[in-house]
């Protein structure tokens, strides 16, 4: 049995954490779902919105109209509200044009006395509301109210038409149709003429935008319908009506056949099949003057109102944002038509988490098989398949479940992942880096310990020659001149560098390299080689590595070879000049002169600080940069405290 070695064990460690990323994010789906946050249920509803756009379901009932009092019908007949027996007139016609039902998007809670007033008697009505009680009492009209919720504000001895229904409770009492607390309602009289009644309200979600309707209203004990319910109901006259609601958010209303899902509140998702315009719509003007062809209203439902300006609200929708009420009351009708329902069944939300729960482990599972891109591939063809999935849903079985925590699953699935694979990667990547630089470090000190094998006198020079470079280079780095030469990746390089300017000279003869005397020309000529005999060294392994343009070794080139040349053109080994001389050989320059002035060899004692920074100082703008000069006169107090601190490591020793 093998034990693996830490580098092994290290490089599995972010492989285990990443495997905690796809419960994570199942974590954050079910919290998500549970909690319910307000930016995620608007993100919602605005998923629906446009799943419902497109999938209308079709043309709208050509059973369903709207007979409108709009611009056109007031300029004709004057400002509204119109006397009693004008708007009696109205539905009289509309009634002879085959309508079997006619539900009215208004409300007459006050008298009519534009043809006379009311009697004495307090029970009787203005020639113009008895006119017009007649004409509701012959048709099949429903007249309009609205409920008031959290006071008991509204009309005292309003008349209103319960909804003749068997209510089956399983909810426990936590469920069922909303309770109004007061209501605003027309003229008793005219109510009872009508025969038939609905409530007028809506119900925006908390984002303002319509997408339901009540059905069913509960008040005083009671059961109330829609208007459009009540204009159904006098259409169809139903025999059994069924009110089931459930602890499951859910319900449903049966009018004999017909099986209605409503929602929490008892209330109608809508399936609009289109904006303002979608029902076909017929001017008052034109209905009273007789412009309407006989039997254009045959067999219909009609909801009368109003689209005139300030005369009627108008709502946001996921199809149109400025929907008139009677547009409402029309989609309700048109649903109930044509059975064509939407329906939030109570096991969405259980697919839905789900879903979201396997979408976030599939997103992190394909991360880890495919990567980062295939991973996104991947990931964004399973977002395309939700969406297109919960459109056919809902286009071709009328059923909502939505693909939104499915789609924060992948995300949140990828995402995490991703970011994992990131930080295992960057771990790598810095152990890698680290490894780079301990193994540069571990060459670096193989080549300088190289050559003190070969000039014992070099001990301390290593750590004295790196802490000058550090102090110089930093300050020069502040100068407008080297600010974007010596940036500190390359300030870095250059302190690791600087001790091996001298490797060359493993390739000098002892004679010439431990003679403590003055050496003779030849023995010049051959101590003049070690810079090109450096250099070479570096390229022929780079050579045979095959690395090209490698900062580290063009640095280290630059340092072993160029440190002897000197800025009038007098130095060596090719007698460069001025700016022609790489820096990283004129800093080491300036470095080298001092560490071999200050510290005793062989052949010499140490001089005293002053004197080596007056001799570099008189050999700047001759021998040495005049800039890196003036940084090493910024900063000589620090070398002198350097080449105090490291004067007796190794067998230097230095007189500062």
């Amino acid at each position: 049995m093998t034990v693996p070695g830490p580098a092994v064990a290290a490089s599995r460690g972010p492989d285990r954490w990443r495997l905690l990323w796809p419960v994570l994010g199942a974590a954050v789906v079910v919290g998500l779902s549970l909690g319910r946050p307000t930016a995620l249920a608007h993100l919602d509803g605005r998923v629906y919105d446009a799943l419902l756009r497109r999938a209308s379901g079709g043309p709208a009932s050509e059973r369903v109209a709207i007979v409108d009092v709009d611009e056109r019908s007031l300029a004709r007949f004057g400002r509204w509200p119109w006397p009693r027996s004008r708007i009696a007139r109205m539905l009289g016609r509309v009634q002879a044009l085959g309508a079997v039902a006619v539900g009215l998007d208004m409300m007459f809670p006050e008298p009519d006395e534009s043809e006379g007033p009311a009697g004495d008697a307090a029970a009787e009505l203005s020639p113009g509301d008895a006119g017009f009680a007649q004409t509701l009492a012959g048709g099949p009209f429903a007249l309009g109210y609205a409920f008031t919720f959290g006071s008991r504000e509204g009309r005292p001895g309003c008349v209103l038409q319960p909804l003749a229904a068997t209510r089956l409770d399983e909810s426990g009492g936590d469920g069922g149709p909303f309770r109004a607390s007061g209501v605003i309602c027309s003229m008793p009289a005219l109510v009872r003429a009508a025969g038939a009644s609905g409530f007028l309200n809506a119900s925006p979600d908390a984002d303002g935008i319509v997408r339901r309707l009540p059905v069913v209203i509960g008040y005083e004990g009671a059961l109330y319908p829609s208007l459009a319910l009540a204009t159904f109901a006098r259409a169809t006259a139903p025999r059994q009506v069924i009110l089931r609601t459930t602890g499951r958010g859910s319900a449903s209303l049966t009018l004999d056949g017909l099986s209605v899902p409503l929602d929490t509140g008892a209330t109608l998702l809508l399936r609009f099949r289109g904006g303002k315009g979608t029902f076909r719509s017929l001017s008052a003007g034109d209905v009273l003057e007789d412009r309407v062809p006989e039997g254009s209203l045959r067999d219909h439902l009609v909801v009368v109102g109003t689209s005139a300006l300030g005369l009627h609200d108008t709502v946001g929708t996921p199809v149109d944002m400025t929907l008139s009420g009677m547009e409402l009351h029309a989609t309700v009708l048109d649903n109930l038509v044509r059975r064509d329902f939407v329906r939030r069944v109570p096991a969405a939300v259980l697919v839905e988490v789900s879903g979201g729960v396997v979408a976030n482990a599939g997103a992190a599972l394909a991360v880890e098989w495919a990567g980062i891109v295939g991973g996104g591939f991947a990931v964004a063809g399973t977002a395309a398949l939700l969406w297109v999935g919960a459109g056919w849903l809902l286009a071709t079985l009328g059923t909502f479940v939505s693909p939104l925590l499915p789609l924060v699953g992948l995300a949140v699935g990828f995402v995490a992942v991703t970011l994992g694979r990131y930080r295992g990667e960057r771990r790598r990547a810095d152990r890698a880096t680290r490894d780079l630089r301990q193994a540069r470090e571990l060459v670096l000190h193989a080549l300088t310990s190289l050559t003190e094998t070969r000039d014992s006198e070099t001990g301390a020079h290593l750590l004295r020659t790196r802490r000058y470079m550090r102090t110089l280079c930093d300050t020069l780095a502040r100068t407008s001149r080297f600010r974007d030469q010596l940036t500190p990746e390359v300030t870095d390089l250059l302190v690791q560098l600087a001790p091996i300017h001298d490797i060359g000279k493993v390739g000098v003869a002892d004679r010439t390299l431990r003679k403590p005397g003055p050496l003779t020309d030849a023995e010049q000529s051959e101590m003049r080689e070690h810079p090109t005999l450096g250099r070479d060294v570096i390229a022929n392994a780079e050579r045979r590595v095959g690395l090209v343009d490698d900062v580290f070794l063009t640095l280290a080139k630059d340092i072993v070879y160029a440190h002897h040349e000197r800025w009038d053109g007098t130095g060596y080994p090719e007698g460069l000049k001025a700016e022609a001389i790489p820096l990283a050989g004129r800093l080491v320059a300036v470095v080298d002169v001092y560490d071999a002035l200050i510290s005793r060899r062989v052949y010499k004692d140490g001089l005293a600080h002053e004197e080596v920074v007056r001799a570099i100082a008189a050999g700047r703008g001759t021998q040495f940069d005049p800039d890196v000069v003036d940084g090493l006169l910024a900063v000589h107090e620090e070398w002198r405290q350097i080449a105090r601190e490291l004067a007796d490591m190794g067998s230097d020793r230095t007189h500062p």
